[in-house]
């Protein structure tokens, strides 16, 4: 009788613990309330980087069928913005982004959940296999302003002489296309191949538009250029007896290239080259006076100043 007595209490705990797990899998599992916004910015790009989360984050939540266990970092590199998921289950992806709108529609597409699959279809995904290397994020184009000043020097001829100015230029910038205007203003007071009259002086000045390609090369960036000048020249001399002068128009053809570093700088010191042909003066030399020098067919310039660029 003692020993019957003795098997209960072993047959209860028994029964106990085998009602344990029915019990655990009856109970509902806990819900993820994310995604999980993080920032890591520098201290002063933070407030910036803080308001594009708070807007992230309130865009999110108003969202269906996105994958609320996530983890989304948002990195910030100079102008941009890397966006970093990790899934519940521990995949990962990336994006780099440099506007808000940009932000929202990159989360949107890394955070929403695929439909379910039919049948043993594997069910497509925006993340990568666990363990592998997220793709590189795709380049993105974006519009800026970019305006330079700088010193200016030219060789013309013929007959040869050397000008000093100044010039700037104004462009819109799609990387890697670029389409700007430029301005232009020299003046030589003697000439390097024949004797120069008194008082005499050549001065003109420049506009023109342009379009290029800007090529990255290393921390420096390089814009080829070309595109037509319309050039006012204004020439004089005293011959001894009067003063003589007058002036001229001419269109020409303009070739440039341009190098300016470092590149993610928004104020960048920069470098250009240009050779500038007249195709009426390549046929026929043109002159304002008999008296005076032909009006130059050509010239090549060299420049230098600083260009600031608004992102």
């Amino acid at each position: 009788m003692s020993q019957k007595c003795n098997r209960w209490p072993v047959l209860a705990v028994v029964l106990l613990a085998s009602s344990l797990p029915g019990f655990a899998r009856g109970q509902p599992a806990v819900a993820c309330s994310g995604p999980e916004i993080s920032l890591v910015a520098p201290g002063r790009e933070r407030p910036r980087w803080l308001t594009l989360r708070a807007h992230l984050a309130e865009h999110l939540q108003a969202l269906r069928d996105l994958d609320r266990c996530a983890q989304l970092t948002l990195r910030a590199l100079g102008d941009g913005l890397a966006i970093e998921v990790r899934a519940g289950d521990g995949r990962t992806a990336s994006r780099l982004v440099r506007s808000e709108s940009q932000a929202l529609r990159a989360s949107e597409a890394l955070l929403t959940l695929p439909p379910k699959p039919a049948g043993n279809l594997p069910a497509a995904s925006a993340f990568d296999e666990p363990g592998a290397d997220p793709p590189p994020p795709a380049p993105i184009s974006v519009a800026r302003i970019e305006l330079g000043v700088g010193a200016a020097a030219r060789l013309g001829g013929v007959p040869l002489f050397i000008a000093e100015g100044i010039a700037g230029f104004a462009e819109v910038s799609v990387d890697p296309w670029v389409l700007g205007v430029s301005a232009r203003w020299d003046i030589t007071t003697g000439l390097l191949t024949e004797p120069t009259l008194m008082d005499y002086y050549l001065m003109s000045g420049t506009v023109g538009v342009h379009v290029g390609r800007r090529f990255e090369v290393e921390s420096a960036s390089l814009a080829l250029l070309l595109g037509p000048n319309l050039v006012l020249e204004t020439q004089g001399a005293d011959d001894g007896k009067v003063d003589i002068g007058g002036s001229a128009a001419d269109v020409r053809l303009d070739f440039g290239a341009r190098v300016a570093a470092p590149r993610q700088a928004s104020f960048r010191m920069f470098a250009s080259a240009d050779c500038e042909l007249s195709p009426a003066r390549l046929v026929k030399s043109h002159f304002v006076q008999p008296g005076l020098p032909a009006l130059p067919s050509f010239s090549f310039g060299l420049g230098l100043g600083v260009a600031w660029s608004g992102r």
